[in-house]
């Protein structure tokens, strides 16, 4: 089992991203798009924008494992009615995947998250056919609250997702 720590992203993550990111299956489950072969540009940009967040609407953290980053787990807060909600996705390297880490790293995000801002609420939205994805969340206490059938059209497909919550008072 690995040791992990989460990490505000640096810009000499560079490298490791791009080879965490060299996976052309590994976008297939995301619901934003990551470029297959990654782009050195893109890759820059996408850690660009993390390190200058101001987290007073997002966190975003590397998944660091032996000083490297291995993957990234974001929480974007929503706003207006759901203001105290927040929305989670996470990406793991390959070598990374199906051991557990997953479930670990949600878990501690959602802690600091609900530790460190006011929030109720954290959701997340796994495809359908994403299984890894659904245990990891269960794993870390997160409940199935329903399927959304047809949502989600990408690479000329239509895709179910899945909603999962947990609830500040829920965490143990």
């Amino acid at each position: 089992m690995y040791d992990f720590t989460l990490e505000k992203w640096r810009q000499n993550y560079i490298d490791d991203f791009l080879s965490s990111t060299d996976d052309p299956h590994l976008s297939d489950n995301l619901c934003e798009t990551l470029p297959y072969p990654m782009d050195t540009a893109f890759a820059m940009e996408y850690i660009r924008e993390r390190m200058f967040n101001s987290e007073e609407r997002q966190i975003c953290r590397a998944i660091m494992v032996d000083g490297h980053a291995v993957g990234g787990v974001d929480v974007i807060f929503s706003s207006g009615l759901f203001s105290r909600s927040a929305e989670l996705s996470i990406w793991l390297a390959k070598p990374y995947r199906g051991q557990g880490l997953g479930g670990r790293v949600i878990k501690k995000i959602c802690e600091d998250t609900f530790d460190n801002y006011d929030i109720l609420r954290i959701e997340s939205h796994p495809y359908s056919n994403h299984i890894a994805a659904a245990q990891a969340l269960r794993t870390a206490g997160f409940k199935h609250e329903g399927t959304v059938r047809s949502a989600i059209f990408k690479n000329n497909t239509t895709y179910d997702y899945e909603i999962f919550s947990i609830l500040k008072d829920e965490m143990k």
